[in-house]
């Protein structure tokens, strides 16, 4: 599939919604910009510029407007024609007017999506006899998210919460064994990173790809990763392993970095961590997370496309015409979808590749 296949590029539009509703004409009319900001390790971010001042009234409007009071949910919408994509949908959380000399003011409105309700408090607690899938469900239910979760498999006797927002604890957690955390609307989703996933979408250079500007290195990748601890029961140590071969894909190349530095400079050696994990299986999930995450930033990448609402972080874009080795598959990391008046719409990415 194609990024410009089914709809005119050359006619991009958007909608604003706020409290389920279509932005007034007027506050339409007054749009300057609208950005979308995603993270696969931060909550997602709005913002939308409005000219507020009424030179008819001589006067700044907008600002007290109950349309833009905090809380108010907002979802907003890109694409072209009559083919638009919902990219966001969160809720008002400030608001942020400028009053520039000589020119007119503008409003800032921010917010972000349902999972700023995880990080309003820092908190200290613990969960025994608990999977971190199960800790998940419990957040997302105290924060009036719907849970969607995907079984994490290992019960855990004893996990500290420390001085931690809920989503800081969260995000820790499911770093900690290669999981996501994200929310689609009300809905929190928590599951295994889906770099084996097929892509989503392709991005041809020159076509639908305007910039890209990958970066190859050997330096940190090594051919085995060891997670080590201490059973506390048993009184023995825990020694949890991944090496090269362990990939969950080699993301369409022939050979992952970990694999590519042994056979070029020999054998790189292992990476040793001392982790808290408290039994085999902990280990082990640990050790596949930290190899996988490491063998991810053998290519990083950032780029430039024509605006594509389908360009989402936590997805897999095929992207061409960069030679035999740097074509493929990459994770996307994060993305920036911005719309405005004097610019159009282009979408700006992060990538992480494990092979070529």
């Amino acid at each position: 599939m194609n990024a410009r296949d089914g709809f005119d590029t050359l006619a991009p539009e958007f909608a604003v919604r706020v409290n389920g509703a279509p932005l007034p004409g007027d506050a339409a009319a007054d749009l300057i910009d609208v950005c979308v900001l995603e993270d696969v390790d931060a909550a997602g971010m709005f913002t939308f510029s409005l000219s507020c001042y009424s030179t008819a009234e001589m006067k700044v409007k907008w600002i007290d407007d109950a349309l833009f009071r905090e809380g108010n949910p907002v979802e907003i919408e890109l694409g072209y024609r009559d083919n638009r994509t919902t990219v966001f949908s969160g809720e008002i959380t400030g608001l942020e007017p400028a009053f520039p000399e000589a020119t007119p003011p503008t409003l800032t409105v921010r917010g972000y999506d349902r999972r700023h309700r995880l990080m309003r408090e820092r908190k200290t607690r613990s969960f025994t006899d608990v999977k971190d899938s199960d800790i998940a469900s419990q957040l997302a239910a105290t924060a009036g998210l719907t849970p969607q979760t995907e079984d994490s498999r290992v019960t855990l006797p004893y996990v500290l919460q420390h001085n931690q927002t809920d989503l800081e604890f969260l995000l820790a957690r499911a770093r900690r064994i290669g999981y996501e955390v994200f929310v689609v609307d009300r809905t929190l989703v928590y599951r295994p990173r889906r770099i084996d996933a097929s892509a989503a979408l392709t991005l041809r250079r020159e076509i639908e790809l305007l910039d890209f500007r990958p970066r190859l290195t050997t330096m940190g990748q090594v051919e085995e990763m060891l997670v080590k601890g201490w059973d506390a029961n048993d009184k023995k140590a825990i020694v949890g392993r991944a090496a090269a071969g362990d990939e969950k894909s080699l993301m369409a190349g022939k050979a992952s970095g970990p694999s590519s530095v042994a056979d070029i400079f020999g054998h790189s050696g292992s990476a040793s961590v001392a982790a808290p994990v408290q039994s085999q299986a902990d280990a082990d999930a640990v050790a596949r997370q930290r190899f996988g995450e490491m063998a991810l930033g053998y290519i990083r990448g950032e780029g430039l496309s024509i605006g594509e609402p389908k360009l989402r972080a936590g997805i897999v874009v095929k992207i061409e015409g960069l030679g035999e080795r740097f074509s493929g598959l990459y994770y996307v990391t994060s993305t920036e979808q911005r719309f405005s008046t004097k610019k159009g719409y282009q979408t700006r990415f992060a990538v992480r590749r494990n092979a070529t």
